[in-house]
């Protein structure tokens, strides 16, 4: 098999001679028409990099109709929906994700970028949009960033200093947002509702049924952890309800208290771009797939990100990384003249708790997909169907036997314990 999504081998027809130019004639904007003399396709992503949306990479070499001469090349990264009707398609076709990640990037991020510069903070936090439509068909059209010398990290963990530049990067996102959610445009920030957790799609409660059975599985299966299994059963009861009031908090009384932000909503690995330098030194990220940025309690993001993001060893420091995050979130609001009551560390840490069931979500239905999937090479998953992976619970249960999945919940239930994430 290949290392390639099936479904992105072949690029859908309609992505033609004829309606590239119209693309490019509308982006350059110049009065005259583009000419295109050669474009290749090819797949932009590989296996374990996402799942939903179809994406391609597009070079294409043009000029314009009145000047021969002047010769250009651009490679574009298209993404669009599956046109075969499958699980895929329903997910993109009959949620809101794609008009959320336009709005995102031709309407939102935008504005949070001009904030931040405008207070010496200069700094790119997606992809410069092309192009996008709702009909006849879905689809964004953005830069391509590895022609600006960004790739993805696959195969492993970030280190410690990576992580801390990657919670710069979001404190400042958090920090932009929280300041534009308390001024007279705040509408940009606070219109996006639909969170991950709030999105109904039954393949995602099939996921969480079937990781909650596993899970406890695991509790049951290893006398080591029987200590933990009856928290863990009791927490199950409400776990589906509580993660959703999580992503709905604005419109929940319990919501009090919480530091609201726009979350990007799937801040894991496979949504970063990293540019190193010549000494092989991450220094700068940015960050892409924003289709289900919510407003929420900025938890949502952290939380999520102790899971994906950091390693077995650097999640058992995750206070510290939290720690970290917030002085950069307090520092960025001063320098952008935030002039209300400053959110409190105390505030940030209360939520936490509140919202453990979370953490309990991801470490029992997402973090085995993490470990088994998302932490693997393309070579290492080329015999795998992503589909029948993501959509049939079944296919997930050996992903709990896995010798690294067991060690980190070996070395993390006894730290959620003591902390009172299990009650």
């Amino acid at each position: 098999m290949s290392i390639y999504n099936d479904d992105e081998l072949t690029p859908p027809s309609w992505i033609d001679c004829e309606f590239l130019e119209m693309v490019l004639t509308q982006y350059e904007n110049n009065g005259d028409d583009v000419k295109i003399t050669n474009f290749a396709l090819s797949p932009a992503s590989m296996k374990g990099d996402h799942y939903g949306s179809i994406m391609f990479r597009c070079q294409i070499e043009y000029h314009f109709a009145q000047n021969l001469l002047e010769k250009k090349k651009r490679s574009l990264i298209i993404k669009t929906v599956p046109e075969e009707e499958n699980k895929k398609r329903e997910l993109l076709m009959e949620t809101g994700i794609f008009e959320t990640e336009i709005q995102m990037y031709a309407e939102t991020l935008p504005k949070i970028e001009k904030l931040l510069a405008a207070y010496g903070e200069k700094t790119k936090l997606a992809p410069s949009l092309f192009y996008h439509s709702l009909k006849p068909q879905k689809l964004i059209i953005m830069e391509d960033l590895c022609e600006t010398g960004y790739s993805a990290v696959r195969g492993r963990c970030l280190n410690e200093d990576e992580m801390k530049l990657v919670y710069s990067k979001l404190a400042k996102f958090h920090a932009a947002s929280f300041v534009l959610a308390h001024s007279e445009d705040s509408e940009a920030i606070t219109k996006y509702k639909e969170g991950f957790m709030s999105i109904s799609v039954p393949f995602m409660k099939d996921m969480m049924t079937g990781g909650m059975s596993n899970f406890l599985h695991l509790m049951e299966s290893h006398e080591e952890f029987h200590i933990y299994a009856e928290k863990v059963k009791e927490m199950f009861k409400d776990l589906p309800q509580a993660c959703k009031d999580l992503f709905n908090a604005v419109k929940l009384p319990m919501g009090q208290g919480d530091i609201f932000v726009l979350n990007h909503g799937d801040f894991h690995m496979k949504n970063l771009m990293f540019k190193f330098n010549e000494m092989n030194q991450m220094e700068d990220l940015i960050m892409v797939d924003y289709q289900i940025s919510c407003y929420a309690p900025c938890n949502a993001d952290l939380i999520y990100s102790q899971y994906v993001l950091l390693s077995t060893e650097l999640r058992l420091k995750r206070h510290a990384f939290m720690q970290y995050y917030f002085s950069e979130f307090l520092t960025i609001l001063k320098k952008l003249g935030y002039e209300g009551e400053m959110p409190k560390f105390s505030q940030f840490q209360i939520s936490n708790l509140k919202y453990r069931h979370f953490s309990l979500y991801l470490l029992a239905v997402l973090l085995p997909l993490i470990i088994g999937f998302l932490m693997k090479s393309a070579e290492e998953l080329k015999d795998v169907n992503v589909s029948e992976m993501m959509e049939n619970s079944e296919s997930k249960d050996h992903y709990y036997a896995a010798p690294v999945y067991i060690e980190a919940v070996r070395k993390l239930l006894p730290q959620l314990l003591n902390e009172g994430y299990l009650d």
